[in-house]
């Protein structure tokens, strides 16, 4: 099952009511087959633009926005977002599929491609390369070095 992000923005509630919202989104959830790895509040906020209620034909500004972090089936997928579009409590619902890249985290740094594209797209002022030269001389001057001992005079 493909791993999503789905973030549900509700109209301005009660908390007894967003309660009982979030509890039925996660029921619904639950019911069309979806595992749910966790639940979390982004807060209450400014939307971007107005939206209209559903019931009330109300323009609305603010609302409360979650992100329930999910693992389910394509199937699962498009019914729950039927059901979140015609939840009269929800304003909007978005669903972000999580791509996955492990493969490439699990790589040393030195051979991940982002690594090597910051560092051919690096640049260096002058400033920074007499901060480097400084620093290597510093560490070199304090490596003690030994010199041969000349013998004993007679």
């Amino acid at each position: 099952m493909p791993a999503y992000e789905v973030s549900l923005i509700t109209r301005s509630l009660s908390k007894a009511d967003l309660v009982k919202t979030l509890v039925r989104a996660g029921k619904t959830l639950l019911d069309h087959g979806a595992v749910i790895e966790g639940v979390e509040s982004l807060g209450y906020r400014d939307l971007p633009y107005k939206r209209i209620a559903k019931q009330t034909h109300e323009p609305v500004y603010t609302s409360n926005f979650f992100l329930f972090r999910t693992h389910m089936s394509t199937d699962a997928r498009n019914t729950t977002k039927s059901i979140f579009m015609h939840d009269l409590d929800m304003v909007g619902t978005l669903r972000y599929p999580i791509q996955c890249n492990l493969e490439e985290i699990l790589k040393p740094p030195s051979q991940r491609q982002a690594v090597k594209e910051l560092r051919e797209g690096q640049k260096m002022g002058h400033f920074t390369r007499q901060m480097i030269y400084k620093r290597t001389e510093k560490e070199w001057k304090s490596i003690p070095k030994s010199y041969a001992i000349a013998p004993q005079r007679p």
